[in-house]
């Protein structure tokens, strides 16, 4: 195996573009489970490009690259790789390429934390998506931007982008896809506080989900339809869907994380019924999850989950040992705001032990954090827990400051239990500075809210009996939904199955059809072998004569056309010269004597007005002779050579208003043999009076490069374009077709490149030694 591969990589370059993709594509689908397989065969790719493809492979092959490394979780390389097709695929317009590359720097910057980042690469990956008319790709894009907006609160922009997406989706009925993001939708209800709507939507996405066997989608959903429960305070409802999505994750592979996750939920669910022993034992297996997946953030939260059950414990040693874990990953990851919530942990942690100094400071900094945040509802529970410690320090007149400004908050954001415990020690402030009246008013507030709760909480009972029956219809609906996905599965097996017999049936007859062929033909090939071999004999020695009577054809043709180029161009300068020179004279010499005979003071004033009439059509003759002398010698100077030639030329052209023309060279200061130079001139000239007749063109540019064997000219322009193929294989007289078996002959390239609409490039490359190739046929 070994050598195989060695010999594909040492074979010839040049191989044909399939190739390339499909060792490119072997590698993508090998993907993280051999990276070392991974990166031979892109390499094997690389080595079977062309110079002029060879970017293009690489900026594939690096797009690969990045998307293994990703999926190995080596994020650092995965961002390099990603940069790296990004430039490559810029140089080469691989939009493709672009797209998916921006897309993963988008993922990447994403998950570093830098959404503003992450949003710019979704974009760029957008409008890739655009220039490839690539409708999925879009949706996929559209979402990703819809969650960054959800993520940094831009709520009505999510809205849009995922209506978008979802918009696309139902139009190509991409099912699972869809599915995806309405539950992203639901995210989206759940994260502005409507969960109900939130509910309704994960529950419409598992239909999807449900039609297409998508049981990571079910489970996720259930667990999302479980956080929006708990935070109606159904907490019933939500144990219940947490639990139905955890036996869903437990059956499938590669989803610990999700697992992690539910377990998680499921113990800070068991934290807030206050059951806290076994939301430790929740918290205990979510941990050893993310431990076994080096899940550093998600392991920092469960630290905090553990902290605050020590603490609801009044155990601030054991809390003091979890948010120190947390607090050195978020501080590594810089995550301001969870660091706000460790600082108000250890708080509590060092009021418990009665080092108030310490619980004070570490308040005042979850309070500056959360302040610049703007994270009212936590600051308000700060402020809360501040104003404690002020009260048992006897620091009357901070905490009755403190716990105003906790009230303030609940108020605003309308947050009852936030007002209730804010009452409750505004009335124990007031009534240890003897102010009675003040603490009984805040007592009755308190009562007040206190009972609206308690009313709140009969009513938020009731209405879980009414979502349980309700959740229970649309579990049944699901249930059916899957039963009838169950059938349709089960008759699609047994059509498949009689398919399979029917088709083993098939295959037995083709094989004895095939077996009974096969020794038809061994018997005829048998009895004409010997004469094959015969005739094979005789067609090899006549290929033979054929080839080398072709070979002397094609060289007598490329000299006779040579000759004929050569006798043409000869002719044209002796014409040319003989123009200027002989006839030239001969109407100076006519006019000289005209005008003597005018100066005749005997000629009648008639016959001086017809000899200065004369004399003026002389020099219109002598004009006209000039004009017709210089554009049969038009082109190529012998004193100065092709590049003065090409600038008189464009000159010429630009001074017509008509269309703009710029000219380049490079490299060509020195004078080429004549004959190469004539033939470039020609091409060009010709190329330049098809653009100017057809093209329609407001901007034509000459490009003239010369290297060490060979002139490149490069003719373009922004015209209407053609058909390139179609015109040159059904071209008649001195077109595109006579260009190109001209440059042919010559050993030259020739390349068009045009569509209808985008313009016209024309590329030719011709040696520079015109004779010597000649001689080398």
């Amino acid at each position: 195996m070994a050598f195989f591969l060695t010999f594909l990589i040492e074979a010839s370059p040049y191989q044909d573009q399939s190739k390339i993709t499909a060792l490119q594509a072997q590698a993508e689908e090998m993907g993280k489970s051999n990276i070392d397989s991974v990166l031979l065969l892109l390499k094997m790719a690389e080595n079977l490009a062309s110079p002029k493809t060879l970017e293009n492979v690489q900026a594939e092959s690096e797009w690969v690259k990045a998307k293994t490394y990703y999926a190995l979780k080596d994020y650092v390389k995965s961002q390099q790789y990603s940069l790296t097709a990004i430039q490559k695929a810029t140089n080469t317009q691989n939009y493709e390429v672009l797209a998916k590359a921006y897309n993963l720097m988008g993922v990447l910057e994403k998950r570093n934390g830098d959404l503003s980042l992450a949003e710019a690469h979704y974009r760029k990956s957008l409008e890739n998506r655009q220039m490839l008319s690539d409708s999925a790709g879009m949706a996929k894009t559209l979402q990703n931007i819809a969650n960054i907006f959800r993520d940094t609160g831009a709520t009505d922009s999510a809205f849009i982008y995922y209506q978008r997406s979802i918009d696309i989706k139902q139009e190509l009925k991409d099912t699972v896809s869809l599915g995806i993001t309405i539950t992203n939708l639901g995210v989206y209800y759940s994260e502005i506080g409507r969960y109900e709507k939130a509910i309704e939507k994960y529950n419409e996405a598992n239909v999807f989900h449900v039609k297409t066997n998508y049981q990571k989608g079910i489970a996720n959903n259930f667990n999302n339809i479980g956080n929006c429960y708990n935070n109606m305070g159904f907490f019933k409802l939500a144990l219940n869907f947490y639990l139905k999505s955890l036996v869903i994750y437990r059956s499938l592979e590669d989803v610990k994380a999700n697992e992690a996750s539910t377990l998680h939920n499921i113990g800070l669910l068991y934290k807030r019924l206050s059951d806290l022993p076994l939301a430790l034992e929740y918290f205990d297996k979510s941990l050893a999850i993310y431990e076994s997946l080096d899940s550093e953030i998600d392991k920092a939260q469960v630290y905090l989950s553990m902290a605050d059950v020590y603490l609801l414990q009044n155990s601030p040693g054991e809390a003091l040992e979890y948010l120190k874990l947390s607090e050195e990953i978020y501080t590594d990851r810089n995550r301001t705001r969870d660091l706000a919530m460790v600082q108000h942990g250890y708080g509590i942690a060092y009021k418990q032990l009665n080092e108030y100094d310490k619980a004070k400071a570490y308040y005042q900094e979850s309070i500056l954090r959360k302040e610049e945040l703007k994270d009212s509802d936590a600051l308000g529970q700060t402020y809360n827990s501040l104003a404690i410690a002020n009260y048992d320090t006897k620091e009357y007149a901070e905490a009755l400051r403190n716990y105003q400004k906790a009230y303030d908050i609940g108020k605003e954001l309308k947050l009852p239990s936030l007002i209730r415990r804010s009452l409750l020690g505004l009335s124990e402030v007031n009534q240890a500075l003897g102010r009675s009246s003040k603490a009984y008013d805040y007592r009755l507030q308190y009562e007040v809210v206190k009972d609206s709760l308690d009313n709140v909480e009969k009513a938020s009972q009731l209405a879980e009996i009414r979502e349980i029956y309700e959740s229970e219809k649309k579990d049944k609906q699901i249930s059916q939904l899957e039963l009838e996905n169950e059938v349709v599965n089960a008759k699609s097996e047994a059509n498949a199955a009689l398919a399979q017999k029917e088709a083993a049936n098939k295959l037995v007859f083709i094989i004895l059809a095939i077996a009974l062929f096969v020794l038809v033909l061994i018997f005829y090939f048998y009895f004409r072998q010997r004469l094959v071999l015969t005739k094979l004999k005789i067609n090899e020695e006549k290929e033979s004569r054929n080839k080398e009577v072709n070979q002397l054809m094609i060289q007598q043709q490329t000299k006779t056309l040579e000759a004929m180029v050569e006798g043409q161009e000869q002719e044209r300068k002796r014409i040319a010269k003989e123009l200027h020179d002989h006839f030239g004279s001969l109407m100076a010499t006519v006019k000289v004597n005209l005008t003597t005979v005018a100066a005749n003071k005997q000629i009648t004033p008639e016959s001086e007005q017809q000899m200065q009439h004369l004399a003026k059509l002389v020099d219109q003759a002598c004009i006209d002779i000039r004009s017709l002398s210089h554009s049969m010698h038009v082109g190529i100077s012998e004193a100065f050579g092709l590049v003065p030639a090409l600038k008189d030329l464009t000159n010429s052209i630009s001074q017509s208003g008509k269309i703009q023309v710029s000219f380049h060279s490079s490299n060509c200061a020195e004078k080429l043999d004549s004959t190469i130079e004539i033939t470039a001139y020609r091409v060009i000239q010709e190329l330049v009076s098809n653009v100017l007749k057809h093209a329609k063109a407001t901007k034509l540019t000459i490009q003239l490069t010369c290297l060490e064997d060979i002139i490149n000219i490069i003719v373009e322009d922004n015209g209407r374009g053609f058909d390139a193929d179609f015109l040159i294989k059904n071209s008649q007289g001195m077109g595109l077709k006579s260009l190109q078996e001209r440059i042919t002959e010559l050993h030259g390239e020739f390349e068009v490149d045009s569509r209808p609409e985008k313009g016209t490039t024309v590329i030719i490359d011709l040696p520079i030694s015109i004779e010597q190739t000649l001689l080398k046929v």
